[in-house]
Parts: structure tokens; C-alpha cells; sequence
């Protein structure tokens, strides 16, 4: 078969099933799985499929648009919470942590066992779970232009913050990391999750394996630049081994 055909064979079978696995292509195509992953990786980045982990679903406008914060804790919580706990050990006693927007650092704050931190955050939903924390910790709210669908604040109020400040480490979330670059939606969050990094000793990115090999509007920071990706313990092996050409994998 050729590949004009298996692509459209491929985008027939998501239409009509709406999601459908790489063995199963496989397997109906009698190629190889890395043919088909090439194929999906072909079809996402033409904008015609969705490319997820072990996968492809049917692109949806919905698919297209920014979830909420409140939205996106229903998506992956299994996957998150396992990157929010292997997050947690990399977190030691009187370190000052920066923690920027994201459901994957919501759980992060709210799982932290350490007694003593200073925690600054621009996320008032993570500053509210780290309130909730039973430990009593030093938390910072960084100010700025308050962006409602992800509950952080951004802007030059918040940026000019953030540069006076210096943290042992630093931990942002995604909304996709395509080869070492870090996405988000929104070009004023990034810049400003930028900052948080640029001024942290140990820099992470927490994103779980659904977020790998996709990517959003705006790229905000170089995963070459990070000192380490925490995710999950069933990442692809191929997708290791491509991401640790860019930085340390923590799972």
C-alpha cells in the first residue's frame, strides 16, 4: 500500500472509530508500529488527527480550544498524580520553590510531606492547594493580570516580581513539549513561567506522557535549558530515549 493511501486509510479509521491504537493500525495496515507512529506524528502535525499516548482520536473543535484549569483536572489525573508524586522527592526541607500554573502542580503542592518551605506561585489554584497543605508553609502570591480560564496571574506586575526573587528550585507545567520545545497557550503565561525559571537553581518541567510529542501556541522555554522532565514510569521507551538527548527523565 502506498503511503498516500495508508494515511488516508488511517484518517478514515479515526473519523469512523474516533480513537484507535497503533497495534490495532498495525495490524489492519500489516506495517510496523514505528511506520504508523510516523504516520500518526504525520497526520497530528497537518492538524487533521490528534496524536495521544498509545494512539489517535478524531480532532474535535473542542480539541482545538484552551481547557480551564477546572477542565483539565478530569483529563490524565492518574498520569498527573503519579508526576506529582515523583515531583514531590526531588522537594527538600527550607528549599524556596517556585511552582507555576497547572493541574499536574496543584497535586504537586498538595502531596508535599516536607515540613518546611517557602513556596512562590503566580497559580491562585495552587496557592489555594498549598494553603490546604497540613503543613504550614511561607506562601508567596505573585500578583499580575488574572487570566481566568487558568488562574494565573501574568504580566509585567507579575514578571517584575518574579525577577526579584531567587528559588532553590523551580517547577512549571505544559500544555506540550515538541523535541526541547516547552509550549503553552498563552504568550504572557509563558513569559512569565520563563521568569520563574530563569531564576531557579534546579529547574523541572512536570508534564505526563500525554503531553510528549505535541505542542501549542506559543513556545515559552528550551527543555535544553532544563535540568530535568518528570513524567510517567510508561512513557515510550522511543520517547525516553529522544527526550534524554535534551535533559535528565525523572518517572
Amino acid at each position: 500500500m502506498l503511503k498516500s493511501e495508508r494515511l488516508k486509510t488511517i484518517l478514515q479509521v479515526v473519523k469512523t472509530q474516533k480513537f484507535v491504537t497503533v497495534d490495532e493500525l498495525a495490524q489492519a495496515l500489516k506495517v510496523s508500529d514505528m511506520t504508523i507512529r510516523r504516520d500518526l506524528n504525520e497526520l497530528h502535525k497537518a492538524s487533521k488527527i490528534l496524536r495521544v499516548h498509545g494512539g489517535a482520536q478524531l480532532l474535535s473543535d473542542q480539541t482545538r480550544t484552551e481547557k480551564s484549569y477546572e477542565q483539565k483536572r478530569e483529563i490524565h489525573s492518574k498520569e498527573k498524580y503519579e508526576v506529582a508524586k515523583r515531583a514531590c522527592n526531588l522537594i527538600h526541607e527550607n528549599d524556596s520553590i517556585y511552582v507555576g500554573p497547572g493541574t499536574t502542580l496543584e497535586l504537586l503542592v498538595a502531596n508535599l510531606k516536607v515540613k518546611h518551605l517557602r513556596i512562590v506561585t503566580n497559580s491562585l489554584p495552587v496557592f489555594e492547594a498549598a494553603k490546604n497543605n497540613m503543613n504550614d508553609y511561607d506562601l508567596i502570591m505573585v500578583g499580575g493580570s488574572y487570566r481566568r480560564i487558568s488562574g494565573a496571574f501574568v504580566g509585567a506586575l507579575a514578571n517584575n516580581e518574579l525577577k526579584t526573587m531567587s528559588f532553590s528550585v523551580g517547577f512549571v507545567g505544559v500544555n506540550g513539549i515538541k523535541d526541547y520545545s516547552l509550549t503553552t497557550a498563552n504568550l504572557e503565561e509563558g513569559q512569565t513561567e520563563g521568569i520563574g525559571l530563569n531564576h531557579s537553581q534546579i529547574k523541572f518541567v512536570a508534564a505526563d506522557y500525554t503531553k510528549l510529542d505535541h505542542s501549542d501556541f506559543h513556545q515559552f522555554y528550551d527543555l535544553r535549558n532544563v535540568d530535568g522532565l518528570i513524567t510517567n514510569r510508561g512513557i515510550e521507551p522511543e520517547l525516553e530515549k529522544h527526550y534524554s538527548q535534551f535533559t535528565t527523565i525523572y518517572k
